[in-house]
């Protein structure tokens, strides 16, 4: 995702619900009180995007029970951060607490994945990393498209996972995605 102009603010996530949108094909994320304005995807993250919710759907299909599947929708990290990864996957045990309703969702997903854009600097992509891990989301993937990699991170430590190489997680077992074929249609 591409970042944008901060401001620091007292905002809530629950308040973002409510602010006005910041403007065509952007959207808000909080980060430690700061109000981030983020511009929408491209084409290519948007196909990379695709790929990858298309594996987690049938693979929940075929898994009945495991979880639930979401694409940009906004989680609370703390009082104030709130983030919307490119795609999450929240256990079932956790998405039965999720009401059907227009609020905030109130737990955070287990695994969440980062499509890195060329524009999003180091710093801000191990921003949103160390907050998503510090409230409680197991498992992060970074997906950098140009180097066809995978960058699986968790509290214990980091592993790539390249090119031909299959990508696995404990988190959703029997899962297993060849890491090209999220980068090539």
């Amino acid at each position: 995702m591409m970042m944008g102009m901060a401001i620091r603010t007292a905002l809530t996530p629950e308040d973002l619900l409510t602010l006005p949108p910041p403007g065509e094909d952007q959207y808000y994320e909080l980060s430690g009180g700061e109000l981030i304005v983020v511009s929408k995807a491209r084409a290519r993250h948007e196909k990379i995007k695709s790929r990858l919710l298309s594996v987690f759907f049938v693979y929940a299909t075929q898994h009945p029970g495991t979880g639930e599947v979401y694409a940009e929708s906004m989680f609370p990290l703390g009082p104030d951060t709130a983030r919307i990864p490119d795609v999450a996957f929240v256990v079932q045990a956790k998405a039965k607490l999720i009401p059907d309703a227009d609020v905030v969702i109130p737990v955070v997903p287990d695994l969440a994945v980062e499509i890195i854009s060329a524009s999003e600097s180091a710093a801000d992509a191990e921003r949103k990393v160390q907050e998503y891990l510090a409230a409680g989301v197991l498992e992060v993937w970074q997906l950098y498209p140009n180097q066809r990699l995978v960058r699986v991170r968790t509290t214990d430590g980091v592993r790539d996972v390249s090119h031909d190489q299959v990508l696995e997680t404990p988190l959703l077992p029997g899962l297993q995605i060849v890491v090209s074929s999220l980068f090539t249609g």
